[in-house]
């Protein structure tokens, strides 16, 4: 094994120790443990690695945007190497045995659940991955089936109104066809009277005689009345037969408005579906895969419950592992941990009782010596207060002696 690739599997296999959580000033007291955390660590670095290319596939799906999604992806692979590493590091050695007790499955529940949903995230990109070319396929013939929904509505629609017109059209028209046969026939009527008023006037029928007789002027009024009501009729359904003709040309006209923009929004339509191919499109088309197709359905959850299984594999491979020398010596720096704690607690609450005692004393001290005080000062309150009842008493007594001396009658008489 050559000098530099012996170096860079060093650094690899110490990774894989420091990514297992264990404690490698420890792990170098007892190297025959190593193998055990290398390959726990392993695990979990692989883990991030599928993790890794998950969000990033991920992310370019959703915003076809490569530096981003590489970002994105690195970012997604660190965060679950973080949690998988807590995870695992803060899940001890169980109880010590080769079996998987009723107590551990409780006490690693919490942790379970945590790798089974990271497992689920990380699985779901691949699956889509995976089954790219079969998702495709799903998401152009779901997309053409909603866009042909969708023109067949817009049409129906359209057709719907343009029935409507069409009816009304025909009646409309129907009316003018009657207006016009109303006209023919007035029309043959006035040149009937016409050539019979002409056939008068020259005698070729009727009377036989040329010329303007009663006959003929009969003729004539009969044809000039005609005449007339037949350019009345004429400008008369003229003009209504222009405004249907009008009402039928704009009626086409919304017709085909109504065709043109259902065909431009079936064109619309059809573009957004399809572009339509990000995350959602594809979480959709899988799940209409898996509910058609058994196979895919089972190959997919094959795949899911694979990443789970490789998720918690950590986790259930510490339960299942037996306590060694490593274990030994956490257990005793742990001890040794509590240990100092205890005595630190011990020593500070001994000062703190010293402490105690000591104000306490001074507190004592310092009450007696205020009594002390207290006592002198009364002391001198009553000393003071003799002298003054004396003072008094004698300068009462020099008063009484004084009036005695001044009036010893009024003395006596009181």
């Amino acid at each position: 094994m050559s000098n530099p690739f012996k170096f860079l599997w060093d650094k690899f296999y110490t990774m894989f120790l420091w990514s297992s959580g264990a404690d490698l000033e420890v792990l170098d007291q007892v190297p025959m443990e190593k193998n055990k955390f290398y390959g726990i660590g392993g695990t979990i670095v692989f883990t991030a690695l599928m993790a890794t290319f998950a969000g990033g596939y991920a992310f370019y799906t959703a915003f076809d945007d490569v530096y981003p999604s590489i970002f994105f992806g690195f970012f997604w692979g660190a965060l679950i190497f973080n949690l998988d590493r807590y995870i695992v590091s803060s899940f001890g050695v169980g109880d010590g045995k080769k079996t998987i007790s009723g107590q551990e499955m409780i006490e690693a529940a919490p942790r379970l659940m945590m790798a089974i949903i990271l497992g689920l995230v990380i699985s779901t990109p691949l699956e889509l991955k995976l089954f790219e070319s079969e998702i495709n396929a799903e998401i152009k013939r779901l997309n053409d089936l909603t866009t042909q929904e969708s023109e067949f509505n817009y049409t129906a629609q359209a057709d719907s109104l343009a029935i409507t017109f069409i009816k009304e059209n025909q009646s409309i028209e129907e009316g003018i066809d009657l207006r016009r046969q109303e006209l023919e026939v007035l029309r043959l009527k006035r040149n009937d009277a016409y050539d019979k008023y002409m056939c008068e006037l020259n005698g070729t029928c009727g009377t036989g005689r040329p010329g303007e007789g009663p006959v003929f002027r009969e003729a004539k009024e009969n044809y000039i009345n005609l005449n007339e009501e037949f350019k009345n009729m004429e400008a008369s359904y003229g003009q209504l037969n222009e405004q249907d003709l009008q009402g039928i040309r704009e009626k086409e006209g919304r017709i085909n408005n109504l065709r043109d923009e259902a065909r431009q929004k079936s064109a619309s339509l059809r573009t957004e579906f399809e572009s339509r191919n990000g995350l959602l499109a594809r979480l959709e088309a899988l799940g209409s895969l898996t509910d058609k197709d058994s196979s895919l359905w089972a190959a997919k959850w094959l795949v899911t419950i694979l990443f789970v299984f490789i998720e918690i594999a950590p986790i259930l491979f510490k339960m299942m592992t037996e306590r060694g020398p490593y274990d030994d010596i956490i257990d005793y720096k742990k001890h040794q941990v509590k240990v100092r704690h205890m005595l630190l607690t011990s020593n500070l609450n001994e000062e703190v009782n010293t402490d105690v005692k000591i104000n306490a004393e001074k507190s004592s001290q310092k009450l007696e010596a205020e009594l002390l005080a207290n006592r002198e000062l009364l002391k001198t309150i009553a000393l003071a207060q003799s002298e003054i009842a004396a003072a008094a008493i004698a300068k009462w007594k020099e008063g009484q002696i004084q009036k005695a001396r001044d009036n010893p009658d009024g003395i006596i008489t009181s």
